[in-house]
Formats: C-alpha cells, structure tokens, sequence
C-alpha cells in the first residue's frame, strides 16, 4: 500500500490496541506452517503494563489527529463508536497477534475477530478513506486487496500477507487440517507458555536457504537445521526488561553437539572478582582450553591458522587456560582505560606469546604470571590491588560466563568512536543503568537490563514515545 493509506490503516489499528483490554488464551495456529519463524505479540499486555489506556491525554490525542485528518464522515462515526465500545473494531486483542516467514519467504499475520461484520466494516472504513475497493468474497471467504497486500477473513480469524496469492489465502481458511502447521510443532508447547509481551519461536530450517553449503558442512556431525530451534520470551516489570533465550534441539547429534560445547566451561569460581572495580564492563567466564582447541580441530576450525608452528603455538596456548578467565573495565582516564584481565592457567605460556610480540611492562601497564595467574593491569592501579566497590560475587559463582555493562560509562567510552555511537549509547543511558547477560542452564541464558527509573514497567517509557512519534 502506498504510505497514505498505509498509515490511515495503522492509525486507526492504534485506536483499537489503546481502547482494548480484555484476557483470554491464544486459538488455532493452523495458519502458521510447521517450519515458519514466528513471533507472537501480546498487545493487551504490552497496553497494560505501558498504562497507555489509562492515559487519557494520549488518547484522546490520538484520537483527535484522526478525526483532523478524516476525509469522510464515516470514518469519524467509526472512531466514536471504537471510543464508546472497543469490541466494535471487531478484533479480539485479548489474544495474541501472530507473525511469521517461512524458508521460502513468504510472510503473513493472523489474529482473532470477535466480530467478522464490525471488522468488515472496519476495512471498508479504511478502502474509503485511502480509496480502495471495499470487502469482496471469494468461497465464503471476505478480503480486501490492493496490488499483493491482502486482508481476508473469516466469523473467527484475519489473516494479512503480501507475499501469498489469494487463491493460497482462501485455501488457509478453508483447510481445517491442522499436520504441517504450527499447532503441531512440539515446540509450540513451549512457545505458548511463554510469559512474555513479545515472544518468538525460530526454528533454524526457516533460513535453510540462507545457509550456504560451505556452513551446513560445518555443522556437527548427523545435526541438521530442521532439528534446532530458538525461543526467545521478552518480558517487563518495574524497573526491568528480561529476554530470555533457549536452544530447543530435537535430535542427538545436536544434543551431543551442546554437550561439547557446554564441557568445555567450568562454572566460574569467581575469585577473581575482588579485583575488578565495578565498572563499565565485565567479562566472565570458565573454560577448559585443552577441551576447546580439541573442539576447534576437530571443526577445522584451525585449517588456516597458517603454518604448523602457529598451529603448536595456538595448541600451546590454550591448552595452558584452565579456569576462570576475567576482563573487567572500571572507567576511562583519557584514553587510558583502567582495565584489568585474570587468567587461570598452567603456565606462562600466554606471558610467553607477549613478550614475544614486543609487549613489555611499563608504566601504567603490569603484566605477568603469578601462582597460576597471567594478568594484565592498565592503569594507576596495579595488578592484586583490591576493588573498593566491586561485583557480588554471588550474583556470578556457578555460572558458565557473566557479562555486565554500566551504561553510562559505556556510552562515555562510545564518545571516543563517533558521533552516532555516541549519540545512541547516550539515548541508552537516559533511561537504561546497567545490562547484564548470564548462562541459566546448559541451553538457555538471560539478557537483563536495568532501568533507572525503577517504579516504572519500561513499557510504559517505550510506548509513551512510540505514541509520541506518531501523532
């Protein structure tokens, strides 16, 4: 559609997502092929917890730039009557919001009508107003079309795409056969649990055509893509954003994959942290390095590391890491950062390397190796010097790796890259104190960011200004 009428159709969706608020459970998948990536959008959640239809100023603003804006008499009846009954619009946003594409690339949206003549009557509103044909009907079947975009419909579901046929549209509705959609993925079970506002299943055969030979060679042994999947659950509550990640592998070769993978890291010990200022950023983590440069061989991973001495130098490195291994930036002086890195290890094998390559310990710049330790410490302070204000130690023991940023350190370090750097990470840290990103298990981790106004869900922030954006 062309913007016009593109945004009268937006516009007047926006109304009923502000004026709705009901609950109840997600219906049939059957329009969401089994193989599709999708992503569920809960907009009575996301409506709730922003308080935007509490807001009345907000309302009542959107509400007024579309009755300026109306060219027809109908369309502002319409608004009125969505003002005085939200289920007028005839779409149920008490349940979820669909949106998929499959390996083939085609996309489409599905949601669920409470009423298939109100939001009949909401499409003809919108044809009008931006001049298109209103509803049509095709075997029982309702649509309204322009070029490739369609809407269809039935008393119980609306389907939108611009990259099906409407003979393929008509042929969703009418098939009640629900083997190759989503209603019969197992992981689907997993997805609906999900607690999150937004909410998406990946399964990873839906960019099998973006995977070139060359990558699907490296996969591990017997996996392949249809047997692996991603769920991703996006969550809020004061103060805090979550989204959690979750690897969903089907057959043993991918599990036994993982399990390699995961054999590598210890859990983190954590000792190290009493030497890291709490700071601008922290790395974390645990890793047997004999275990990983086996791993990379085994991968050809190290095919074109170059001659077979870098190859033993490689090997001789890592190999000689077996433990905690730390980074940890408290703040910037300048351009001298005060950093420090910990490494358990063997050996001085990594001090070795170093020196090798002209480093050498100067002002501001201690390294060296010490009961099983390599460090580096740039700065005034030295190496083994004790933080004043450090990490929880309890927040980091017994986990695979730990990540932390202060936001606005970051965004000052941004600063000394360029101007967009600094200007997005500066957005970032007017609103967002600190991320954090850590291992919940063998197949799933958690992104975590902290807001700085902790009595405010950060819906409530991000969705005031999505509506501040549009009218």
């Amino acid at each position: 559609m062309n913007q016009r009428k593109f945004n009268w159709t937006y516009l007047l969706l926006m109304a009923v997502f502000v004026l709705a608020s009901c609950s109840k459970v997600p219906k049939s998948a059957k329009f969401i092929p089994a193989d599709a990536a999708v992503v569920s959008i809960d907009v009575k959640q996301m409506f709730e917890k922003s308080k935007v239809s509490d807001n009345e100023e907000a309302k009542n603003k959107l509400l007024e730039t579309i009755e300026q804006n109306a060219k027809n008499q109908e369309t502002k009846d319409l608004i009125k009557k969505i003002v005085e009954d939200p289920a007028k619009a005839g779409v149920d946003l008490r349940e979820p919001i669909f949106a998929f594409v499959t390996k083939e690339q085609k996309s489409g949206a599905t949601g669920t009508l409470l009423d298939k003549d109100d939001f009949a009557q909401l499409l003809n509103t919108v044809a009008k107003e931006g001049g298109l044909e209103a509803t049509q009907e095709k075997d029982g079947i309702q649509y309204i079309q322009n070029k490739r975009d369609i809407i269809a419909f039935d008393d119980a579901n609306f389907f939108y795409t611009e990259s099906y046929s409407l003979d393929e549209v008509v042929a969703l509705f009418k098939n009640d056969d629900t083997q190759n959609t989503m209603a019969e993925n197992d992981d689907f079970g997993k997805f609906s649990e999900g607690k999150g506002f937004i909410k998406a299943l990946i399964p990873m055969v839906a960019f099998e055509e973006l995977v070139n030979e060359k990558a699907k060679q490296s996969l591990p042994e017997g996996a392949e893509l249809k047997d692996l999947s991603l769920f991703l659950d996006l969550t809020s509550d004061k103060g805090v954003a979550k989204l959690s990640a979750e690897t969903l592998a089907k057959s043993d070769a991918w599990k036994k994959a993982i399990k390699q993978s995961t054999d590598i890291c210890g859990t983190i010990d954590g000792d190290y942290l009493k030497y890291i200022a709490k700071g601008a950023f922290v790395m974390y983590a645990n890793f047997d390095g004999k275990k990983l440069y086996e791993l990379l061989e085994k991968n050809d991973a190290l095919k074109n590391i170059g001659a077979d001495s870098q190859k033993e130098l490689a090997k001789k490195v890592l190999e000689s890491i077996d433990g905690d291994f730390v980074i940890g930036v408290s703040e910037v002086k300048g351009l001298m950062p005060e950093a420090a890195i910990y490494i358990n290890t063997k050996d001085q094998s990594i001090l070795d390397l170093a020196k090798q390559n002209g480093l050498k310990p100067e002002k501001g710049i201690d390294f060296g190796f010490k009961d099983g330790t390599t460090y580096l410490a740039i700065g005034e302070k030295g190496a083994f010097t004790e933080a004043k204000e450090g990490y929880d130690k309890g927040n980091v023991k017994g986990r695979r790796f730990y990540l932390a940023c202060d936001i606005e350190l970051i965004s000052n370090l941004a600063s000394m890259i360029n101007r967009t750097a600094s200007s997005s990470a500066k957005m970032a840290a007017d609103h967002i104190s600190a991320a954090e990103w850590y291992d919940t298990s063998d197949t799933s981790c958690e992104l975590v960011l902290k807001m700085k106004d902790q009595e405010k869900d950060p819906l409530q922030y991000f969705l005031d200004l999505f509506l501040k954006q549009i009218m």
